[in-house]
């Protein structure tokens, strides 16, 4: 019984608050959900990517987040293009998007800028069979075989289209610079015809520095930050990761930008299953991370939250591998093409 009315209550302050969005730990092994910008942006010219969330293990509402994408440089349209799939579950609520991205390739001197644009279809829907209603209980619990007299909310199973636009820089041969915003149009979510539930438009931005420590450039540092504001929340990341050609690892905070409200300790290790020193026609990496509540809802409530990421890249026939683009494309030569990474 306990756990039907936290269910109901976490159900209905979701249908009225005002919509937020979910973010990955491993946030640049989801480039595609993380900006719009990265499409195309891969050290091969074929990449798909997948990555899932736990959130709050213990917490009986069942929070998981999916991210499927898959995106390729082609050489003709100077970019690249990609699919996104979004999916998230909160109690019984279920959200599905799907996007096309499209991302323009700049070289210049000493630096390499992308420009992406996103555009898709986002649906909304309760599922009510699961939900009991006041007038299926009594003093003694749930009422057996009981159906509710309560309406159904008009709009349920809604659709909605939804933007987002952001650009990526890469400058020299350590600098990496993303920004941009998602939900431009702020698309009504609200289930019902009398409520206006506007997803609120999110700003994101990251700068991210590599740091050699060997001459060869296979071992480095990678201290990175990643900003995220949507109506008055905003979220503060602040990690390093240490990197080689097969193995990284990687700690992270995440916090407000004042520092006042902490939300997260979390560790990162990623694989590399091919080792690039000698194979330069594949790459796959797994991934795996886990977050530790430190946040006012307390470790003990929440068992923290654990991600999984995969990443597959393959160079096709045709293909041009990420450090030649800039000379076979834009037929710059002499020019640096500053490296992904």
């Amino acid at each position: 019984m306990k756990k039907i009315f936290l269910s109901s209550l976490i159900l209905l302050l979701q249908l009225y608050a005002v919509a937020q969005d979910p973010f990955f730990t491993q946030a640049f092994n989801s480039p595609l959900s993380l900006n719009p910008a990265t499409a195309g942006t891969g050290e091969m010219d074929l990449r798909f990517t997948a990555t899932y969330k736990r959130h709050f293990i213990n917490v009986p509402t069942n929070m998981q987040y999916a991210a499927v994408g898959v995106d390729r440089y082609i050489k003709s349209f100077h970019g690249g293009l990609g699919l996104l799939l979004l999916n998230s579950k909160e109690g019984y609520i279920n959200k599905t998007s799907f996007y096309g991205i499209y991302s323009y390739g700049l070289c210049l001197p000493n630096a390499r800028l992308h420009l992406g644009l996103q555009a898709g279809m986002g649906n909304r829907s309760v599922n009510y069979n699961k939900l009991y209603f006041s007038d299926q209980i009594d003093n003694t619990g749930v009422i057996p075989g009981s159906v509710s007299g309560a309406d159904l909310p008009l709009n349920n199973n809604k659709f909605f289209a939804d933007f987002a636009a952001g650009f990526l820089l890469y400058y020299k041969d350590n600098w990496m610079v993303g920004g941009g915003a998602q939900h431009l149009n702020q698309p009504d979510e609200s289930l019902t015809s009398n409520i206006y539930s506007k997803l609120l438009r999110k700003w994101f931005g990251y700068v991210r520095y590599k740091l050699n420590i060997d001459e060869d450039g296979f071992r480095y540092f990678l201290p990175s930050m990643i900003f995220y504001k949507q109506g008055t929340s905003n979220s503060f990341s602040l990690g390093c990761e240490y990197k080689d050609a097969r193995v990284g690892i990687g700690a992270w905070y995440r916090g407000n930008v004042d520092f006042k409200n902490s939300d997260a300790f979390a560790v990162t290790l990623s694989l590399d299953l091919f080792d690039h020193r000698t194979n330069d026609v594949s790459r796959a990496r797994i991934g795996v991370s886990y977050d530790a509540t430190i946040s006012k809802l307390g470790f003990s409530r929440s068992a923290g939250s654990g991600e999984g990421a995969f990443i597959w890249e393959k160079l096709t026939p045709k293909g041009v591998k990420s450090e030649d683009r800039c000379e076979e494309d834009y037929k710059m030569t002499g020019t640096p093409c500053p490296p992904r990474f």
